[in-house]
């Protein structure tokens, strides 16, 4: 354990987070997976975000019955958002409160989420991707993690660690340690990545074909 105060660190993450334009991120599984509908897991979702809006993303997922991988590929304007089928990998649009999960206001959704870490405790500085960071642990109740996981049940106690930029307080991983869905394993890990913070992204409507 390190004999920091991790009050100013959090804050710093906060602000930074409501104040994110842009990333690339990544959802992995490094234990369990999220069932994503009745037969499927999903176990990684990846892509960028530009906010507000405007998310582009690849789902992975495997079906149980018969066992085959799937990739879906998903891009959200505003209130419109675009699928492709599981079968042809054509794209559909369909609407933006139809998918499971929402990551255009994904600043503010990581901001709560550090903003209700309870206990935290910072335990170490460690090298990430080439940026020195802060290791910070602490407990968050699971229903604070609904908009980052679909379905996540109420008052599981989930453990939580944070890499905090020493710098600029830029959160770059999270990992979540525990159950949040029901249907989660209780040694389910959740590992959140996040780099090329507010770098340029363009997300644009796919060329979907007429007829």
């Amino acid at each position: 354990m390190l004999d920091i105060d991790t009050g100013p660190a959090i804050r710093q993450a906060v602000g930074q987070l409501l104040a994110l334009e842009s990333a690339s991120f990544s959802l992995d599984h490094l234990e369990g997976s999220t069932i994503l509908v009745p037969g499927v897991l999903m176990t990684k979702i990846y892509g960028q975000v530009s906010i507000p809006g405007r998310f582009s993303v690849t789902v992975e997922a495997e079906s149980e019955f018969p066992k085959s991988y799937l990739e879906i590929n998903i891009i959200t304007i505003d209130d419109v958002a675009y699928m492709t089928d599981i079968f042809t990998g054509r794209w559909n649009q369909i609407s933006a409160d139809s998918l499971p999960f929402n990551l255009s206001g994904l600043g503010q959704t990581l901001a709560d989420i550090v903003d209700a870490v309870e206990s935290p405790v910072a335990v170490s500085g460690e090298r990430l991707r080439g940026v020195d960071t802060l290791r910070i642990k602490g407990q968050i109740a699971s229903q604070d993690l609904s908009e980052l996981v679909p379905g996540a049940g109420e008052d599981f106690p989930v453990d939580l660690e944070l890499w905090l930029d020493r710098e600029q307080g830029l959160l770059q991983q999270v990992h979540i340690i525990g159950r949040v869905v029901p249907t989660d394993d209780s040694g389910t890990v959740r590992q959140l990545s996040l780099e090329d913070i507010n770098q340029p992204v363009d997300i644009s409507p796919p060329g979907i074909p007429s007829g």
